[in-house]
């Protein structure tokens, strides 16, 4: 099974690519559990390309947000016992995989915000590696799992 679902970066869009993702998790036969892990985990991601992505500015006067609005392709591939998720963006280069995880022995008040999400996205997936290619970011989660 391989399917590839492209729409434009926006929250409107974020629950018909979380559909595409569970959709796949479940055609692939996963439990309960890794099927959660595996949204957690791909909610986290897209959220992060919605919001950071892509160039989003304050007009002249302030009034209004102007959005250059690009899309996410979000490929499920799912072999006997693993399943690829790929989620790509024409955004400027980023590798979150390059962020420091972050220091969960101190309390919320003392900890830096951000970058708790790609920790907690590591820690659900087997395997999550970044690369640019073709003027894309390409970030890949893949989920070991038991038929």
């Amino acid at each position: 099974m391989n399917k590839t679902l492209v729409l434009s970066a926006t929250l409107e869009n974020l629950g018909t690519l979380m559909s595409h993702g569970r959709d796949a998790a479940v055609a692939c036969g996963m439990d309960a559990k890794a099927i959660h892990q595996v949204e957690l985990a791909l909610e986290e991601v897209l959220v992060n390309v919605i919001n950071y992505a892509y160039d989003q500015s304050q007009d002249q006067d302030q009034s209004t947000v102007l959005s250059k609005i690009g899309d996410i392709e979000l490929d499920c591939s799912c072999t006997s016992n693993t399943l690829t998720i790929t989620v790509a963006d024409q955004g400027p280069a980023f590798n979150p995989l390059d962020q420091p995880d972050p220091d969960t022995t101190l309390s919320v008040e003392e900890r830096t915000v951000g970058g708790l999400g790609i920790f907690l996205t590591k820690q659900m997936m087997d395997t999550v590696t970044y690369e640019n290619s073709r003027g894309k970011n390409i970030l890949t989660l893949v989920k070991h799992f038991k038929e």
